[in-house]
């Protein structure tokens, strides 16, 4: 085995055999199966080497997008990038040199024996996939995927095929095969309960969305989304956020901008609260919405400033789609226009017993009960975030 092959060997040696498959199966590698796992590792490894044209064309466009900034910085130069909630395929193959015992961001590189591999492919595979629409096909199928959280595969291919009627790109049968092969369908595919679904790949328990929302049977059906929609919430992969197009959402991009967040600071707090606002009810995730306001509170002049940068939070968090909700927001929810159908709905019950959905917070005295109905006071409950 010589130099330049050892270290992509020996990160494909690292891995049990069935994890070897996912990769073989995620690469698209005619590798035999029934071979010991040594004539696996050599002929998966070759392959890797031999065709970066071919397995390039298979990966998500954000890792590529990262392929190329650690090309651009060379063999060996690390980059300092932010935790995202996924990380690239390529660092979790270790193909990529990674150092993650900083807390605050992690060091990735590209060895120079991977880089030697890839660096004359990358642009062009950049530039195939722009121009022949693989790229914004994922951006939708991640856009539907974000808003909804999990869905049924049925219900994923209803929604790609009115985005293919909005593209008109591609004929029904080869577009169906490059979203069947697609990235997307390879590592967003889940089972539960004898079902076959997608979840969105920033979720970590996607058992815990298809188990919650049967607190909210009375929602039937996914809310409906547009193709433009699902461009929208899938544009800027890892970072996933929507509706910064809404009042709200230009209320909020203008003050988080006044509290001095900006470039990628700026998309990551906007995701943050996307993401933090999906588990409605959970104190936690309620309290972590708040965070890009709390952490920059010394520089907040007034409490009237602190207490209206909150509520500018709230408001747009009430806006955005909810996983739980199947993509209905909870203000839509608690308008009982659209999803309740009668006095005896279940969800109408539950709206009864919980009216802010553990979320939205009314004006409240300090020390009266919390309107979340948790039976502590305001001050010690949802309150604490305005104190």
């Amino acid at each position: 085995m010589n130099q330049k092959r050892s270290t992509i060997f020996k990160a494909l040696e690292s891995f049990p055999r069935v994890e070897l498959e996912d990769i073989r199966q995620y690469f698209g590698a005619d590798v035999p199966t029934k071979v010991r796992k040594s004539e696996f590792v050599d002929r998966l490894g070759a392959y890797i080497i031999e065709k970066p044209a071919e397995w390039l064309g298979r990966m998500l466009e954000r890792d590529l997008r990262l392929l190329k900034r650690l090309v651009d910085a060379g063999p060996g130069v690390p980059l300092y990038l932010d935790y995202p909630d996924f990380p690239s395929v390529l660092e979790t193959i270790r193909l990529l040199g990674s150092d993650t015992s900083d807390e605050n961001f992690r060091e990735v590189w590209i060895p120079k024996d991977f880089y030697d591999v890839v660096a004359p492919h990358i642009d062009n595979v950049l530039m195939e996939g722009q121009e022949s629409g693989l790229f914004e096909t994922e951006q939708a199928a991640l856009g539907y995927l974000s808003l909804y959280g999990i869905m049924t595969t049925d219900e994923f291919f209803d929604c790609m095929l009115d985005y293919w009627e909005y593209s008109g790109r591609h004929s029904i049968e080869y577009f169906t095969n490059m979203v069947y092969d697609s990235p997307v369908m390879k590592l967003c595919r889940v089972d539960h309960d004898g079902g076959r679904y997608l979840s969105a790949p920033n979720i970590f328990d996607p058992d815990e969305i298809l188990t919650g929302r049967k607190e909210y049977s009375g929602i039937e059906s996914l809310r409906p989304f547009t193709p433009q929609d699902a461009l929208k919430a899938g544009a800027g992969s890892p970072y996933f956020v929507y509706g910064l197009d809404s009042e709200e959402g230009r209320r909020l991009v203008e003050m988080l901008g006044n509290l001095g967040y900006k470039g990628e600071d700026l998309a990551r707090e906007e995701h943050d609260i996307w993401m933090n606002a999906q588990m409605i009810g959970k104190t936690d995730t309620t309290e972590a919405i708040f965070a890009s306001v709390t952490r920059k509170q010394d520089g907040i002049e007034s409490f009237e400033d602190y207490d209206e940068c909150m509520e500018i939070v709230a408001a747009y968090a009430n806006t955005l789609p909810k996983w739980l909700l199947k993509g209905y927001s909870s203000n839509e929810v608690n308008s009982l226009k659209v999803v309740l159908q009668t006095e005896d709905d279940p969800l109408q019950s539950m709206i009864r017993k919980n009216p802010l959905l553990g979320l939205f917070v009314p004006p409240t005295p300090p020390d009266a009960p919390c309107p979340c109905g948790s039976h502590l006071s305001y001050r010690h409950c949802h309150g604490k975030n305005q104190n």
